[in-house]
Order: structure tokens, then C-alpha cells, then sequence
């Protein structure tokens, strides 16, 4: 480039003050002035760019297009049009920030496979993806991304070097510069088109491609050692839990451990002795809150993996085409699997510690169960409920669907009932501690869950009692117990949905999922007070009455939703049988007792 030295030196020194100012004196900018400094900088920028503007209609009058200087005054002015737009949209001028995003792109394109156009090319870019996912124009953000790819793509098969700003200021005989500055920018931005290439994904609805992108920023932040070791595992740890919705947990577990061991490497040196007492404290808070975080990461896929086993134990095993298509997906995700890893990491230790296969029998499950509470103890131990109620209510509810999980498993029906009725205690434990009217989404999970747990209850002691020809009086009060707290549970659950107690209607305005509970509920209810074992006929007739009530109340409220309804073909079917022979059964009992 033939520009002179001191021209170029002068715009040099221009663009590094502004630089200045944004990286550094902004850290400075008082509350009440916030973009003090990024004013600054936009009129210095603004001085350089007319500079540049002035220059390049001369250039383009003395020479013919295509010159070096034609091509230097166009990259220069490309960059500051770039970063001018990222001042004036961080300034809450949008409008103008994209005009001049668009018209470093419009400087740029005719030679952004050259290597003073690459990196301002795919800057703007990035900086206008942001622009329009801002608009919610995630289509179009996505479409400018893959367009900065290709470009990006194409020019490492070329095998030339990226010239930064910094190159063009100084041409490469001056000094090695040219060596590290532009290569490194231009992986760098090739990271952010994968990360802002995850976000478009995701808002388009295509989590498969948006987690592939997501995996790649973070290889590649690993492998540039560019990353930032609590965000890289806080991402690590939030994308396992799309893999485990997947059920892929060969690579959540991968996720995971790489999330757990990048954390262990930062404790060993993320205090330093140049940090103050508070600066120390606030680092261990941080470390320790995140860690917790990753530990409830942890626990969802043991506890996933547990709930997936039991699903699939519970499918019909003879269904032929069922079996080939899962070894098929599977045989696709081992290579899947392959595609996701972080080689670099030896996580081996890590991931020897938990399965990633089915759990077929008590054993595999307890090794699972036992897993999962560890990280559930890690977590419990900063998440504490008089600090963080929510949080804390999640972990026990988590310890709660653990006990269900492996109760399941369990083949001795005493074992698999003092499961139910731990995983209760855990429930009730928490609503004793929430007030429903501020947790009520909360209290109505744990109403439902622990009125199921009783009942599963009852269902093993009912089991007992009908092996033995002359159950205990301890027996049948055990199994009676077990029903009452059932029915309480699931009354509270009711009676939370109800527009007005004692009215029967229920609140407006409840979703399909929300219905589809309460139906079960009632169901719930008349069963259980179907089952209660009685001394007497008039407690026989109580009982008797109320589930011919609760079994009415739920075959008129499928009639009323019937979408909620479409899944309880089979309990609709038991119901309209027994509201047949309950008043038979209720009038004999009456005529007995006249």
C-alpha cells in the first residue's frame, strides 16, 4: 500500500483514542452520564470517517478502481463505519448504528474474500444479526450468519492471512503484528457467527442445529482458550439438558463432565493474592452458586435417565419395529455423539462415575438414585429455602421424583411403599414450609404429587391385606391412613382450582395439562374412597356416596373438556361402569341399615 506513513499514522492515532475511550475511560462514565465516553468516541470516529470519505472520493478520482489505495481508504473506513455502528445501537441509537453497519458491508462486499475485507465483513454482520434478532427478523438474521460462514469457509481454503486494523495501519514489513493480530480476530468473530448462528436456530424453532452451533462456540472457545471458565460451564451444563431431552445421554454426560472439570480447574487458582477480602468473597460466592447450578444440572440427568428406563421397561418389549428403529437412532447418535465431544479434555474419570445406558434392573437404578442425591446435597447446600424458597422447593421436589423413580425399580412391595412414603415426606415437608398464596403453582405440584404417593401406598397394603385371610386392625388402620392422606392431598389440589369454594365450577382460563390433572384428581378421589375398608355401613355408605360424587364430577368434566379428556379413555370407561353399580351398591347398603 502506497498510502503515506504519516497519513496513516494520524488515522492510527485517531481510531486508537476512541478505542480508549470505549474499552477503558468507559468504565469511568458516571450513572447519571452513562455514555459519556461512547460520545466521545463517536465524534472522534465521525471526524476519521469524513477523513476517509474526503480521501476516497479523491483516491477514486486519481486512480483507477481496484488500487491499493482504493482498497486500503475502503477497509479503513469499513472498520470505523462497523464500530461506529456498534457505539451508536449500544447508545440506543439503532437506526443509525444499522445504517452504518450496512454501509461497511456495502464498502466491503466487492473484496470481502480479500484479506483487508474479510474481517469487517463478518463483523457487521454479527453486529446486524444482533440488530435484527433485536426486530425479531431471526430468519434474516440467520440468513446474513450463513452468508458470513460461506465467506469464512472460502477464504480459509484460500490460505490467506486476515489483515486487522491493526495490519492495515502498519503493513506487514514494519513488524510481526500482521502475524497474530488478524488470524486471531477473525477466529474470534467466526466463534460469535456460531453463537449468534445458536440463537437464531433456537428462535426459529430448530434446537437440533441450534445445539450443533452451540457445541462449536464452546469447542472453539476451549480450544482458542478464550473463554471465560464459569460461563463456558454454565453453557456447557444448560446445553446437556437439551441432549437429555433428546435422550441422548451419552453426550449430556460428556457436557457435564467437561462442565464439572473446567470448574475444579478454576477453584485451584480463581483466588488471588492480589484480591481484596471482598473481591475474594464475592469470587467464592460466584463459584459456589454456579457450582450448585451444574450439580442440579447433574441431577436431571440421572433423574431423566431413570425416568426414560422406566418408560421403556414399561413399553410392550415384543414390539419388533419399535426394537430396529431404536438401533438405528442409536447406531445415528453414536456418530452423532462423536461429533459432539471436546477432545481435548480427558474426562474419562468424570464420566466413569454415572451410566449413560437404560437402567434395566433395581441395581443399575440404585446406583443411579444414589448418584442423583449427591448432587441434589451439593445443590441443597447453597440453594437455602429461607434465601432462595423456589429454588430450594425444586431440589426437594427433585429428591421427591427420585424416591418415585426407585420405587419403581424396587420388587419388594414393603420396600417400594416406605419409598412412597419418603417421597411424600419430602412433599409435605415443603408445604408445611410454603404459604400457597405465594407459591401456589408450587403447593398444587406437591398437593398432586404426595396425594399419588399415598395412594401408591395404599395400593401395596391393600395388596398385603388381600394376601392374608385375617389382616391386623394395625393393618387395615395403616392402609386407611394411607387413603385419607390420598384423599386430603388430592382434595387441596381440587379445591385450589375451584372459582369459588364450596362452588363446584373451576377457575376459567385453566390450560389443557392443568384440566387433564384436575380430571385425574377427581378420579383419584372416588377411587380412593372406593377402597377405604370399613367397620361399619354407615362409614361404608359415607364413603360410597362421596365416590359416586367425585366419579359424577369427573364424567361431567370430561364431557366439558374433552381434549383434556382424549387420555383417559381407560379410567372414562371404569367410571361410567361404576356410576351404573354404585347406586345399586348404595340402596342395598341403605335397605340393610332401615
Amino acid at each position: 500500500m502506497v498510502i503515506p506513513k504519516e497519513i496513516l499514522s494520524d488515522y492510527k492515532e485517531l481510531y486508537e483514542k476512541a478505542n480508549r475511550l470505549v474499552e477503558e475511560e468507559s468504565r469511568s462514565d458516571p450513572p447519571t452520564d452513562p455514555f459519556r465516553s461512547h460520545y466521545k468516541a463517536r465524534d472522534v470516529l465521525n471526524d476519521l470517517k469524513k477523513q476517509l470519505d474526503d480521501q476516497l472520493v479523491s483516491v477514486q478520482a486519481s486512480e483507477e478502481d481496484g488500487g491499493e489505495d482504493d482498497l486500503c481508504y475502503h477497509s479503513l473506513l469499513a472498520f470505523v463505519c462497523r464500530d461506529l455502528g456498534r457505539i451508536y445501537i449500544y447508545t440506543e441509537e439503532q437506526s443509525e448504528g444499522e445504517k452504518l453497519l450496512n454501509r461497511c458491508l456495502e464498502l466491503v462486499t466487492p473484496f470481502k474474500e480479500r484479506p483487508a475485507g474479510i474481517i469487517p465483513f463478518i463483523g457487521a454482520i454479527n453486529e446486524l444479526s444482533i440488530v435484527l434478532a433485536s426486530k425479531e427478523e431471526y430468519k434474516k438474521g440467520l440468513d446474513i450468519l450463513l452468508e458470513a460462514e460461506t465467506v469464512y469457509e472460502k477464504f480459509k481454503e484460500s490460505g490467506l492471512k486476515p489483515l486487522a486494523i491493526q495490519d492495515v495501519f502498519n503493513p506487514p514489513e514494519d513488524g510481526q503484528e500482521s502475524q497474530e493480530a488478524g488470524p486471531k480476530e477473525l477466529e474470534s468473530l467466526y466463534t460469535l457467527v456460531s453463537f449468534y448462528m445458536a440463537q437464531m436456530y433456537g428462535h426459529l424453532g430448530e434446537p437440533e442445529k441450534s445445539a450443533k452451533c452451540c457445541h462449536r462456540t464452546l469447542h472453539r472457545q476451549l480450544e482458542s482458550k478464550t473463554y471465560d471458565a464459569i460461563d463456558f460451564a454454565l453453557n456447557t451444563a444448560t446445553l446437556s439438558q437439551f441432549y437429555i431431552g433428546e435422550k441422548r445421554f451419552q453426550e449430556a454426560r460428556h457436557h457435564l463432565a467437561a462442565a464439572t472439570l473446567i470448574m475444579a480447574e478454576y477453584e485451584v487458582h480463581m483466588l488471588e493474592p492480589e484480591m481484596s477480602e471482598k473481591q475474594r468473597q464475592e469470587v467464592s460466592e460466584t463459584f459456589k452458586h454456579r457450582y450448585a447450578d451444574v450439580a442440579r444440572c447433574w441431577a436431571k440427568y440421572g433423574l431423566y435417565l431413570m425416568h426414560t428406563s422406566k418408560l421403556r421397561l414399561m413399553r410392550d418389549e415384543d414390539d419388533e419395529e419399535a426394537k430396529n428403529l431404536g438401533l438405528v437412532l442409536r447406531n445415528l447418535r453414536l456418530v452423532e455423539a462423536e461429533q459432539s465431544r471436546f477432545p481435548s479434555l480427558d474426562l474419562t474419570a468424570c464420566e466413569n462415575r454415572i451410566s449413560c445406558e437404560y437402567c434395566l434392573t433395581f441395581d443399575d437404578a440404585k446406583l443411579v438414585f444414589h448418584f442423583v442425591n449427591e448432587w441434589l446435597d451439593i445443590a441443597k447446600d447453597y440453594y437455602k429455602a429461607e434465601d432462595e424458597a423456589t429454588e430450594y422447593s425444586k431440589i426437594m421436589q427433585d429428591y421427591a421424583e427420585a424416591y418415585e423413580h426407585i420405587a419403581f425399580f424396587e420388587e419388594n412391595p414393603e420396600n417400594q411403599a416406605k419409598m412412597q412414603k419418603r417421597r411424600a415426606k419430602y412433599l409435605e415437608d415443603l408445604l408445611d414450609l410454603l404459604d400457597p398464596i405465594f407459591y401456589m403453582k408450587i403447593c398444587r405440584e406437591c398437593w398432586y404429587g404426595a396425594g399419588t404417593a399415598h395412594a401408591a401406598v395404599m395400593d401395596v397394603r391393600l395388596d398385603i391385606i388381600r394376601a392374608t385371610s385375617t389382616p391386623s386392625p394395625e393393618d387395615i388402620k395403616k392402609t386407611n391412613q394411607s387413603c385419607m392422606k390420598a384423599i386430603k392431598h388430592f382434595e387441596s389440589y381440587v379445591k385450589s382450582y375451584m372459582a369459588k369454594p364450596p362452588s363446584e365450577e373451576w377457575r376459567p382460563n385453566m390450560d389443557v395439562e392443568e384440566q387433564r390433572h384436575m380430571l385425574y384428581a377427581h378420579f383419584h378421589i372416588g377411587r380412593i374412597y372406593y377402597k377405604l375398608i370399613n367397620a361399619h355401613p354407615l362409614q361404608q355408605l359415607e364413603h360410597l356416596t362421596k365416590c359416586h360424587t367425585y366419579y359424577k364430577r369427573f364424567d361431567a368434566g370430561c364431557q366439558l373438556h374433552k381434549e383434556a379428556a382424549e387420555t383417559l379413555q381407560g379410567e372414562i370407561g371404569v367410571v361410567r361402569e361404576m356410576l351404573q353399580l354404585l347406586p345399586l351398591k348404595i340402596n342395598t347398603i341403605k335397605a340393610r341399615l332401615c
